[in-house]
């Protein structure tokens, strides 16, 4: 009898089990594309955390936050008198408190943020087309390269593809299940993607164009609804508003310099290749011929089921949201367009792309888990092969400025002096600028060994740093450190004029590698 009681109680209990996962399978399983998002997003954490001049001046300004100097821009954009939103500012802010300055905690974050993408990009491609398709594309979002890239940038573009995705499944809402609140979700992510990052105003104009192609689809509106629409836009984007007060509006007079040219001779066409064929290189397949394959094979499916008028509106709706990411380079013929301008754009492929390998499942399941295998393969060989050296240089152009190895110069420096005064300077990008060096001394420098050395070139004005600099070289003290940043970016010429001006004055005495930094003891003659 108790043998049989004991039988009863165990499957009762594996049927509750078998329930519950029932259940919750939906949550079960995205919180484990969740964790494997989580994973490959901290793999090589904290070593391949970047940190340069942007990162530096943005650790500056946020501390200046929590001491109560509130900002209502801000970096500058690459038009004058341009600048983008301050919100990212403040959702660094706690955790630089947390840490004390620690720049690691921020970066943290934004690895988190990043793979929370993961539920926001299940429940678009849910809302386009079904389950299957949102975990698809959510498993597609956690090994995605490209996604991988965006987390481990430590800048204000990376919180752009969930602002950029929450627009977009606002707007998949309002056309697709005629549901109002679609409008306050679009309007949202439109606002804090201005914040994020200033040059996606382009999304003004894709949404028209949805507008005018889904016209027909756009439910009416009640006005409690637009009224909240419109305040949520007007709450992400009041610093703007604010600004333009203050600084007598001068982004609306310079509007149509945001999206400008560099030089070069490069057409809208090469730059439309370019970026197209990037986007299935870091999402789908990397090989070089295979990507142009991969892009022909992904044309023709597209067109295949274009025939079929139930696929057709929402195969529209992604092929406007895909090119949509390369009207900012419209008018820009650099050879290596800014990589981060069509943030977003790449989701859409991947639901795009979750939607045919759903639709072969259907008619040949070997050729669906080929193209399910061939982006896992891609993607994990594109991770194991960049991510341990943080951002690609398409991202930073100066490559290398690894925070690992920069708290190594500094340890290194401090260790060679042994409590002696000593001052350093730096060839840096930009020229001039001891703002990375600056923040590194004072947080990590001066916490571990309590002084602070003097800074021995001249500097940038305008430039946030809280280094003493003396300009006068007799005047410095005997030991110098001279620091060569990694050079990329930085023209040959500049960097020979800077190494024969300091040998003018001091000879080497010790020179050491680390990473990709290179660090000088020097002594005056």
């Amino acid at each position: 009898m108790v043998i049989l009681s004991a039988r009863k109680w165990s499957q009762a209990l594996k049927n509750d089990i078998l329930i519950t996962v029932r259940k919750y399978r939906t949550i079960i399983l995205l919180l484990g594309i969740f964790l494997l998002a989580l994973l490959l997003r901290f793999l090589y954490f904290p070593q391949n955390i970047y940190f340069g001049f942007d990162q530096a001046r943005d650790a500056f300004a946020t501390l200046g936050i929590l001491k109560g100097d509130l900002k209502i821009v801000g970096p500058p954009t690459g038009v004058e008198g341009l600048f983008h939103g301050p919100l990212y500012y403040y959702l660094y802010a706690p955790f630089y408190f947390l840490s004390n300055g620690d720049p690691a905690y921020a970066a943290g974050f934004l690895r988190v943020a990043n793979a929370l993408g993961v539920f926001l990009i299940f429940l678009v491609g849910k809302t386009i087309f079904d389950k299957k398709v949102g975990f698809l594309a959510a498993f597609l979002f956690a090994i995605s390269f490209e996604q991988t890239q965006y987390a481990l940038y430590f800048n204000h573009p990376s919180l752009a593809v969930l602002s950029v995705t929450l627009f977009y499944f606002g707007l998949s809402l309002l056309l697709f299940h005629k549901q109002q609140k679609g409008l306050i979700l679009a309007l949202l992510g439109l606002g804090l993607s201005l914040q994020f990052e200033f040059v996606l105003i382009y999304l003004f104009f894709t949404a028209l164009v949805l507008g005018i192609v889904f016209h027909r689809s756009i439910p009416k509106v009640s006005l409690k609804v637009f009224l909240v629409s419109l305040g949520g836009f007007l709450i992400t984007t009041c610093s703007f508003i604010l600004a333009e007060v203050i600084f007598n509006f001068r982004v609306l007079k310079n509007l149509t310099s945001i999206v400008g040219g560099a030089g070069g001779n490069f057409s809208v066409l090469d730059n439309f290749y370019i970026l197209i064929t990037r986007l299935v290189s870091d999402n789908i397949v990397s090989h070089n011929s295979g990507t142009v394959l991969a892009l022909l094979f992904l044309t023709i499916l597209f067109l295949g089921f274009l025939k079929n008028s139930n696929n057709r509106p929402k195969l529209i709706f992604l092929l406007i949201w895909i090119l949509g990411g390369i009207i900012p380079y419209i008018n820009n013929k650099s050879q290596t367009p800014l990589y981060y301008y069509s943030a977003g754009a790449g989701v859409g492929l991947l639901i795009l792309y979750s939607f045919f390998i759903d639709k072969v499942w259907e008619k040949a399941k070997v050729l669906a888990l080929v193209l399910i295998l061939i982006p896992i393969v891609s993607n994990l060989s594109l991770i194991r092969q960049n991510n341990p050296g943080g951002v690609i240089p398409t991202i930073n152009v100066q490559s290398g400025m690894l925070l690992s190895d920069e708290k190594q110069v500094v340890d290194y420096i401090y260790n060679s002096v042994l409590g002696d005064k000593f001052s350093v300077s730096a060839l840096t990008m930009p020229l001039q600028v001891n703002t990375t060096w600056s923040y590194l001394f004072q947080w990590y420098g001066q916490k571990e060994y309590g002084f602070l050395p003097v800074w021995g070139e001249n500097t940038a004005a305008g430039y946030p740093g809280n280094l003493k600099v003396i300009t006068a070289k007799s005047t410095l003290p005997d030991t110098r450190f001279l620091i060569i940043e990694p050079t990329r970016g930085i023209r040959q010429g500049l960097i020979d004029n800077f190494l024969r001006e300091e040998g003018y004055f001091t000879k080497v005495l010790e020179e050491k590698k680390i990473g990709e930094f290179i660090v000088q003891r020097r002594k005056p003659f």
